[in-house]
């Protein structure tokens, strides 16, 4: 297990610990804790976010600087990818799915949170442990969010693992090749030697590039769809710059 993952499990115990503590101690200022905590989380997110999106741009900026190879302008890959839409609607489906996971657990307790019955039955755990008000109440409300926590965690483990058989898939709408590497929408630069495998679809008219990329401490396996009228030409072409 990463660091990252680590810091992030640690991360979510704690404040399961702290929200149970203000839940139980503090009730009037659990909405004000809640935005901060958002607040909060948002900002290390684009903090994350900024500093992988600097390493894109500095790599982006190495590969446009080599000689260009070869070219696909958007309106050619438009027409392939409309004409096999019939094959990637349930790929693109199935992806939709497992990313939408964590935010339907996030919607899941909000709403269970907000139906005073929930709340009234996780108190009864509390009260069936001591007879001290704030103490019962922590206990209730750790119990409460210790379920939720679980529950994300595994959700999240198997939307990880059910990814991770097939990788996240990226389609381009136009790419570029250069002496350096490949430039996909102008956002994802792809450089030379390319490490992971090159599968050829003729029949579909797409060579796609199965890589493993670092985001945020965990190893996160990508497919890169490139559409092409002539595929086994450009497979020859990227070939001698991937390392099985």
């Amino acid at each position: 297990m990463s660091r990252y993952m680590l810091l992030q499990y640690g991360l979510g115990a704690a404040l399961m610990v702290v929200f149970a503590y203000v839940n139980a101690n503090y009730p009037e200022h659990t909405g004000l804790f809640f935005v901060l905590y958002f607040l909060v989380f948002m900002g290390v997110l684009l903090l994350l976010t900024g500093r992988q999106a600097r390493g894109i741009l500095r790599e982006i900026e190495q590969v446009s600087k080599g000689e260009v190879i070869y070219e696909v302008p958007a309106s050619e890959v438009a027409k392939l990818r409309e004409k096999d839409f019939e094959n990637t609607r349930p790929e693109l489906a199935a992806q939709a799915k497992y990313a939408m996971m964590p935010f339907l657990i996030i919607l899941l307790f909000l709403t269970l949170y907000s139906l005073p019955w929930v709340r009234d039955t996780f108190l009864s755990i509390g009260e069936s442990l001591t007879q001290d008000v704030k103490l019962a109440n922590f206990l209730s409300f750790l119990t409460f969010y210790g379920v939720f926590y679980v529950l994300s965690v595994v959700v999240g483990t198997l939307a990880r693992r059910s990814q991770s058989r097939t990788g996240t898939l990226q389609i381009a709408s136009k790419y570029r090749v250069t002496s350096r590497g490949i430039i996909i929408d102008d956002r994802l630069p792809i450089a030379f030697p390319i490490k992971g495998r090159m599968t050829v679809n003729t029949r579909r008219k797409f060579v796609e590039l199965e890589l493993e990329q670092q985001i945020m401490g965990s190893k996160v396996k990508q497919r890169v769809r490139l559409y092409n009228p002539e595929p086994s030409k450009l497979a020859a072409l990227l070939k001698p710059y991937v390392q099985e």
